[in-house]
């Protein structure tokens, strides 16, 4: 393996690792938009359970009463657990992005090396095709006195 191969391999390497990893934050952001969504849900939900139980608290039974506040406190916990999940979610995709503008930077840089080697590459075959149409030249100029 010659040295362009590697710095094309090393620079596909970053470039999947970036693609990855993008993919991986657009599946968390799908994720907390569904948690933000639930956590609608569950405040819009309360808020009607808290509005009913204002309104007719006088008209419910002691046992519906009850049941209707465990009811409620039990969406309390259940919004806690989503917004723990929806933070937590949160959490990673900012990780994620801090590491997507890492592997960004390492993917940059492979292109930045594999374009100087692309450089040198063409500088090298310049100067071969220069010393060919030299020595070419020369065997010309030098064939007359030859015959």
């Amino acid at each position: 393996m010659n040295q362009r191969n590697c710095w094309i391999i090393l620079e596909r390497k970053a470039h999947d690792q970036v693609r990855d990893l993008q993919q991986q934050i657009a599946m968390l952001q799908s994720k907390s938009d569904q948690l933000q969504q639930t956590l609608d849900r569950l405040m819009g939900m309360y808020a009607e359970y808290q509005a009913r139980e204002q309104k007719n608290h006088q008209q419910l039974g002691l046992q519906n009463s009850m049941n209707q506040r465990q009811f409620m406190s039990q969406l309390l916990h259940l919004r806690e657990r989503v917004q723990r999940d929806l933070m937590h979610n949160q959490g990673l995709v900012a990780q994620l992005r801090a590491r997507l503008i890492k592997a960004e930077s390492e993917r940059m840089k492979m292109q930045a090396l594999v374009d100087q080697q692309e450089q040198a590459e063409r500088q090298l075959q310049a100067t071969l095709e220069q010393k060919q149409m030299d020595d070419f030249g020369v065997r010309r100029f030098n064939l007359p006195s030859l015959l």
